[in-house]
């Protein structure tokens, strides 16, 4: 089998020829789409190749250290901390270290804490899953731990966003700058120049997930419900993330998002907004690439009445081809989330404004500083017999290169 990064280049120049392949042409088209489909497949194939190898070799490696963090159960965790007596065996060993990590981040507990360590390990694996009754059943559970399922269930992770646990401290990333090569005589001087830097900090910002479970699912000691605990917060979890990836406003306790980050290129659509259009689709991509970005992981993101429209609009009136299809529009994947805003103002098109970005994703960091600090409250909803849970994780967003990203802010979708 190929590399990854072979395919990789493949797809990357598939992609660049399809974009300029005659749309009258239609043999050639279709050539050119049914090229880059089979080597996305390559590529999936590929990369879920890569991380099965992963897992065999964690597996085959595992300390008793890692085995023993596998007795860690969220049910009992929060049955406990919402008891008198509080956390007792190692669920009290967990918090303890989970508190000792947040004061090395500088923050403290406010309730009782999961550490770090337990977010990156398997959880489901204490049944033989080879044989039937005995645990064969969850089987498709059974490799998985929190920090992966999170990157899973983000739309950000997936377009190539950086996700970085287990920060320590502020960290700072420089830019501006950078190197520069020229080519020289024999014995000859490379002149130097004065290099501008500046730098952007990333610092923790507090993300506040609430939700809540009843007494009866707490009491299950079934591994699906075990599972299900841990599927709700991770879901709530990734929405925040990925809302705050591409609109967090930068205050109010929120990171700067890509489409609120300062030196993004700018399309617009018209005074008052206008319609999705092919031709703006290709002005984001050409905004990138005169700021040197068009390299990476590059793809659109927009929300589902852009997308609906574009699905419905042909790129040159009276020719059968829509701006997007099969979720690609000018050679680019298309991803479609509602964390992108269809309540923009542009001129008097008040609130009714959709946004596009276009980019290279793997120019986003997302910091997380330590584990999760948990506020278990059992008295506010008994009445309806369910414990409420706030967790509290530390993340910030940081857009490397703003002109690696470009984004139209007035479509009109109605």
């Amino acid at each position: 089998m190929r590399k990854i990064a072979e395919i990789r280049a493949d797809l990357d120049a598939a992609q660049k020829g399809l974009a300029s392949v005659d749309l009258k042409d239609q043999a050639a088209v279709d050539a050119a789409e049914a090229n880059v489909k089979s080597l996305m497949k390559e590529l999936e194939l590929a990369e879920l190749n890569e991380r099965a190898a992963k897992q065999v070799a964690t597996k085959a490696f595992e300390t008793p250290e890692q085995k023993e963090l596998k007795r860690f159960s969220l049910a009992k965790f929060i049955s406990e901390a919402a008891s008198v007596r509080g956390l007792t065996g190692f669920e009290a060993e967990m918090s303890q270290e989970a508190e000792k990590e947040m004061r090395a981040c500088g923050k403290q507990l406010t309730g009782v804490g999961i550490p770090s360590i337990l977010l990156g390990v398997r959880t489901f694996d204490n049944n033989n899953v080879t044989t039937a009754t005995e645990g064969k059943e969850f089987q498709a559970i059974t490799e998985w731990s929190y920090v992966d399922a999170l990157r899973d269930a983000m739309l950000g992770a997936m377009l190539g966003v950086i996700y970085i646990p287990g920060m320590q401290g502020n960290a700072r990333i420089v830019k501006g700058g950078g190197m520069t090569a020229s080519w020289l005589d024999e014995e000859a001087q490379a002149s130097k120049q004065k290099e501008n830097f500046s730098a952007i900090d990333m610092t923790p910002h507090g993300l506040q997930i609430l939700g809540g479970y009843t007494y009866d699912l707490l009491k299950q000691s079934a591994l699906s419900v075990e599972r299900i605990l841990w599927d709700e917060l991770i879901r709530a979890h990734a929405q925040a993330l990925d809302a705050a990836i591409f609109t967090g406003s930068g205050s109010s306790g929120q990171p700067t998002g890509v489409l609120n980050t300062e030196g993004i290129g700018s399309v617009a659509g018209g005074t008052n907004g206008a319609a999705i259009t092919y031709a703006n689709l290709v002005k984001l991509e050409t905004a990138v690439g005169n700021a040197n970005g068009l390299f990476g992981r590059l793809a659109y993101v927009t929300n589902s009445k852009v997308a609906g429209a574009a699905k419905s609009t042909p790129q040159v009136a009276g020719f059968p081809r829509y701006i997007m299809e099969d979720g690609r529009a000018n050679g680019f994947d298309v991803h479609v989330t509602n964390a992108i805003p269809s309540n923009l103002t542009k001129g008097n098109a008040s609130g009714v404004c959709s946004a596009v970005i276009f980019g290279n994703w793997e120019e986003v960091l997302v910091p997380q500083w330590g584990g999760l600090d948990i506020i278990v409250d059992p008295f506010t909803p008994k009445d309806k017999r369910v414990v409420e849970v706030t967790a509290i994780a530390y993340h910030d967003v940081c857009v490397r290169r703003p002109g690696c990203f470009a984004a139209i802010k007035d479509v009109l979708t109605a």
